[in-house]
């Protein structure tokens, strides 16, 4: 499994130019994303991302925030199912289009586009085992309301893996006052019924990872 994962990895690294094109970048990514989009498998490090994620295997995972399906593209072929979370039509669509272009048909329903709304990720009770951030929880509001809503969704002994930028000035990233520290972070998922498992503040150099499990 850990040789498969890399080598999908490796493959998928090569494709990143490939494959439909996205809707224009000005009006969905942030500034400062705009001119590091194809660096972006370089210093977001997805190996190290998908390996905080544990055992994925016959896992259904759901992406928020799946955008241009950089993770979402990444994790279906590993896992059961990945539902790639987008509140824009546009993005639901370039994520259907990438996922006939680029999988075989044996594989294309592993990966699923869900259109969702800003305070609602539209998840099924007991759908998903694992649920992932990455850059995208900074950007929701009322974000404690937000994990608390996922509860019903999530498995008994599922988690949620956060990835999201480091409260200090980086080369990369939003503005300091717009980011979540670690303390806030551990503080926020603990009052939302989770209990935080791990934290990682050195494995990527603009961002961090926590993983927190469901209680009960």
């Amino acid at each position: 499994m850990r040789l498969l994962s890399l080598l999908l990895l490796l493959w998928l690294g090569c494709r990143d130019t490939d494959g439909p094109t996205p809707p224009p970048e000005d009006v969905y990514a942030p500034e400062y994303q705009q001119d590091d989009t194809r660096e972006r498998h370089v210093w977001q490090k997805p190996g190290t991302v998908i390996d905080a994620l544990g055992d994925i295997e016959e896992k259904v995972i759901a992406d928020i925030g799946a955008g241009e399906g950089f993770f979402a593209r990444r994790l279906a072929p590993l896992a059961d199912r990945v539902i790639a979370i987008e509140i824009d039509q546009r993005w639901i669509d370039y994520l259907d289009t990438l996922r006939v272009t680029e999988f075989p048909k044996n594989m294309q329903s592993r990966l699923e586009p869900r259109l969702a709304l800003p305070d609602d990720p539209m998840l099924e009770d007991d759908e998903v085992d694992i649920v992932l951030f990455v850059n995208t929880l900074y950007l929701i509001s009322n974000q404690e309301q937000y994990l608390h809503r996922l509860l019903p969704a999530i498995r008994p002994g599922g988690r949620v893996v956060i990835v999201d930028w480091k409260k200090e000035e980086t080369p990369l990233g939003p503005d300091v006052a717009d980011r979540i520290g670690l303390a806030d972070l551990g503080r926020m998922l603990e009052r939302a019924g989770f209990a935080v498992v791990s934290t990682d503040n050195t494995a990527l150099d603009y961002q961090y990872i926590m993983v927190a499990e469901k209680k009960g």
